[in-house]
């Protein structure tokens, strides 16, 4: 019996996909079906490559680096490619599904793809949710290499995938990341986005060895059906096999270690020594691989496919149970400055006011020429010399040899200015808000009541002053209430809470 696949296979799917883009926009492995995978390493070994790896790279100035190819206003491209990834792999799964209904053998990693999608699926929504186009584009991106425009934390993810063949966990992640960071200092964005961008290399994974599965699946069903014509035309007449060999000869598929296999296996179990079948065999070694080496390599690859998509799917459940605000923080270059506070306060604060602080260390960064933990260090050094006082004496003011009072208070201007804060129109029109809250609140409301008490009167025609007048009185309240509403609406829009800091 056949396996034949239906019409519509995941590897079509790919190439109607793939062809809407051009060469330029897509990474260098989307030619290829292998795995993420380099020599496996050790903890040392990991720790060298780490080091080698931050030696190696280069960063694009901030602004200049995208993706090449692709266009500022669309969806960055590992992120366009994550969606061709998801309806591909739900082509592969539908496909395996129905194989799985007629009886065909998808292989231990075809197993595991159909028994864990959801996994791969919930990851899916992980990505998107984790990592939004604007958060995505202000990362440092590499300026050369086989990614250059992509995401430089993307490579150290794709890295530390490359050389555990697929299996992380929070001891390789935590050691690899700090051996990047003996010579490069990743910003305090670029460590948030480290579980994302390792979905987005296990996916990436998962996707190559689910192509794998299917191509084996396509191999093994042409195996089977020229081994079903020639037997066909062996149990007709000599001529009709020898014409049935011919095609073959002449139009044959590729010769893959699957292909070859299962069409050699199929054939001797039909009759091995028959002379046609015996020539046939040796043909196929001299134009491919005998079957003893054909037989090897194909369990070699279907051994290599298991693996790599079992580590990828438990590496991914791996990710969701990890603690990474504490991997964040326990990295963090400008945690280490911040905990150095002179009033030694901020060892002691709630975990969401340190990462408060360092959100705020991170936002100056972006528009200053500083790294993080430039900027925290500037925030320290104010600190430290209000803290010894003008004379040594020691501060007049408590609260100013604290590191928050020059991020998140009233001394926040003074470190802007040391560090050369660029401030964008959003944070001028913020600070103009604030400055002026009381006029722009009840102006706002005032303006918002004249409005819509404005609006009847366009429509009714009144013939006196006084029929205006009790107009306006009767509508007075009422209007005045919907200007409240709307304001009040538009403050919790736009005006995000200040975030109180807490012990």
């Amino acid at each position: 019996m056949t396996t034949a696949l239906p019409p519509r296979t995941p590897r079509r799917l790919l190439a109607r996909l793939l062809a809407k883009r051009t060469p330029q926009n897509a990474l260098d492995h989307d030619r290829f079906t292998g795995p993420i995978r380099g020599e496996l390493l050790g903890v040392e070994g990991l720790a060298e490559r780490a080091r080698s790896l931050a030696r190696q790279q280069r960063t694009a100035p901030a602004g200049q680096a995208d993706e090449r190819g692709a266009p500022r206003a669309g969806p960055p491209v590992l992120l366009r490619r994550l969606d061709e990834t998801q309806r591909l792999l739900e082509s592969i799964r539908d496909t395996l599904g129905e194989a799985v209904e007629r009886g065909a053998d998808v292989s231990p990693a075809g197993d595991w793809l159909l028994d864990n999608f959801y996994v791969v699926q919930e990851h899916i929504r992980e990505i998107r949710e984790g990592m939004p186009k604007g958060y995505y584009r202000e990362l440092p991106k590499l300026a050369a290499g086989t990614l250059a425009g992509y995401p430089r934390v993307y490579e150290i993810a794709i890295g530390l995938i490359a050389h555990t063949e697929g299996h992380v966990e929070f001891a390789n992640i935590e050691s690899f990341v700090r051996e990047f960071q003996r010579a490069v200092t990743l910003t305090t964005g670029e460590l948030w986005a480290m579980p994302t961008m390792l979905r987005l290399g296990l996916v990436e994974n998962i996707r190559r060895m689910s192509l794998r599965t299917v191509q084996r699946l396509e191999d093994v069903a042409r195996a089977d059906r020229w081994a079903q014509r020639i037997r066909d035309a062996a149990e007709a007449d000599a001529q009709s096999l020898t014409t049935a060999v011919a095609a073959f000869v002449g139009g044959h598929p590729p010769l893959t270690p699957a292909f070859i296999a299962r069409f050699l296996q199929q054939i001797r179990a039909y009759q091995a020594s028959w002379p046609p079948l015996v020539w046939l065999e040796q043909w196929i070694s001299d134009e491919g691989m005998g079957a003893q080496d054909a037989v090897a390599r194909s369990n070699q690859r279907l051994a290599l496919t298991q693996v790599m998509m079992a580590n990828s799917i438990t590496s991914l459940r791996t990710i969701a149970r990890l603690d990474w605000p504490t991997f964040v923080e326990s990295l963090s270059a400008a945690e280490i400055v911040l905990r150095r506070d002179p009033a030694g306060t901020y060892p002691d604060m709630t975990f969401a006011t340190r990462d408060h602080y360092r959100h705020v260390v991170e936002e100056l960064a972006r528009h200053a020429p500083l790294a993080d933990h430039e900027v925290a260090q500037r925030a320290l050094e104010l600190a430290q010399r209000a803290a010894a006082g003008p004379d040594g004496s020691g501060p007049s003011d408590a609260r100013t040899h604290h590191v928050g009072y020059y991020l998140v208070d009233e001394g926040r201007t003074v470190l802007e200015a040391v560090i050369g804060f660029g401030a964008p129109w959003t944070s001028r029109a913020y600070r103009l808000v604030l400055e002026h809250s009381e006029t722009v609140y009840f102006g706002g409301i005032l303006a918002l009541t004249v409005l819509v008490l404005a609006m009847p009167l366009m429509f009714i025609r009144v013939g006196s002053v006084g029929a205006i007048l009790a107009i306006i009185a009767a509508a007075l309240i009422p209007a005045n209430e919907v200007a409240i509403s709307i304001i009040h609406q538009l403050i919790t829009l736009y005006l995000p809470p200040r975030i109180l800091p807490k012990l």
